[in-house]
Parts: structure tokens; sequence; C-alpha cells
């Protein structure tokens, strides 16, 4: 009883030590954090999102909408030691979204880390058949093609995604103290606001610290004194 315990509390340290931290969270209902250069975007009323989303992450109140064109930049500073950092929002894909397209040219959803591409995937919200490169895991998708409040017409619709359920943005490889990430959609097949658009909701980057050195050699000396103790009590059983 007392080595399974050792051994638990072994498992317990090391897993607290990597618990992972959140450094920004906003749900854009107040105002605009300061980490946040949002270009054209403005805080708008999320009208019939209102609701969509897995528990405890739903559209509601405001939104940070952005016309296609326009960068949305987060900068963060001073994150504490890490490996990995997570990426967490809600997504709006509002009104005519052309996808990957030949005419016009397509609306990709680009995201960038401290320059580098992470993320690059066309949306579509046309009624007919449109190429979308992203396809969602389950429980991404909270809604798709349906009037949310924001279409102009018959032809296009809206479209709703919880990408922070998207196993692609957890655990994205980074290790300094500082972090910015982009956020644009671009494509010749941009236009203008009251054509097509997109938003976010519920922002949140949260952090994996690196597991402290004596955390390991707790494990490690815990786990070498169970298996000392396994390899007496044979020997004594063989006696």
């Amino acid at each position: 009883m007392l080595n399974r315990l050792f051994a638990a509390l072994c498992l317990a340290g090391l897993a607290a030590s990597a618990h992972a931290t959140t450094v920004f969270s906003t749900d854009f209902d107040g105002s605009l954090p300061a980490e946040i250069t949002p270009g054209s975007a403005t805080l708008t009323g999320v009208s019939d999102f209102a609701g969509l989303g897995n528990p405890g992450n739903v559209f509601g109140g405001n939104f940070l909408r952005s016309m296609t064109g326009n960068t949305v930049t987060l900068t963060l500073t001073d994150l504490p030691t890490h490996d990995s950092l997570s990426l967490s929002f809600l997504f709006a894909a509002i009104d005519s979204l052309d996808g990957t397209g030949s005419f016009p040219s397509g609306d990709f959803f680009h995201i960038t880390l401290d320059g580098v591409t992470i993320f690059r995937e066309s949306f579509a919200n046309a009624l007919a058949s449109q190429t979308q490169s992203y396809v969602p895991p389950a429980g991404v998708e909270l809604a798709r093609r349906v009037e949310l409040g924001f279409s102009s017409g018959f032809y296009y619709n809206d479209s709703a995604y919880d990408l922070g359920a998207d196993p692609f943005f957890g655990n994205i490889a980074h290790t300094a103290s500082t972090a910015t990430f982009t956020f644009l959609i671009e494509g010749q097949g941009i236009q203008s606001l009251d054509d097509e658009s997109w938003a976010m909701d519920n922002l949140r980057v949260s952090v994996n610290p690196v597991p402290e050195p004596e955390t390991y050699a707790l494990m490690a000396a815990g786990l070498g004194i169970l298996g000392w103790r396994a390899a007496r009590r044979r020997r004594i059983a063989a006696l």
C-alpha cells in the first residue's frame, strides 16, 4: 500500500509541475485588451451566434469582427518557462467566404506565430458546392451555412467553429518568452465588410511549463526504490 501511495505521489508531482497555465484570456465583452492590435476589426454583438459552442465555451455578448484582408495581432510578453503553448477560440465564418475557389480565388484563414505560418485553410459559406480545405474534427463544427444574423442573401450564410476543440491548436512547440500571433483572411477573393467577414470569441492562450528537474528526480528515485523493493521481495521468496 505504501509503495502504491509513493508512486502515486511521484506521478502527481510530475503532473502538477506540467499543468498548463493560462497567460491570456478575453471574451471581448469589455474593452479591447491592450495585447490585441485590431486593425479595422471592431467589437460587435454576436447576434444569432449566441449560445453556439461546447459546454463552458459558447458565443455570447460581443466578438471581435474583422473584414477580410485585415490583420488582427495578439502580442504576449513575459511568458513563463514552457516548451509549448495552446491556442483556443471560437471562430465565426461570416457571409460570402468563397473557400479555395477559382473565381474568386479563395478566402484563406491564415494564422502565424512569431512570423511562421501555423494554420492556413480555406472556409466556404455558399449554399452550392464549394471547396473548403478545412475539415473540422468531431466537436469543432458548431453550425454550417445557416443564417446567424450576418449573411447578405440566399446564396451565402454563416458558419461557426470551436477551433479550441481542434487538437491541432494544442501543444504548439514554442519556448520564447514572447509570442506574437496574427490572424487574417487573405486571398484574391477578399471583399468588403458588408459582403464577407470573420470574427473570434473567447480567445485564450495557455503555456505548458517544462517540468522542474526536481520533479523528474523525485519520480526516478521513487520508481528506483519501488524496483529495489520488488527485487528484494523476489529474492526473499526464492529462499
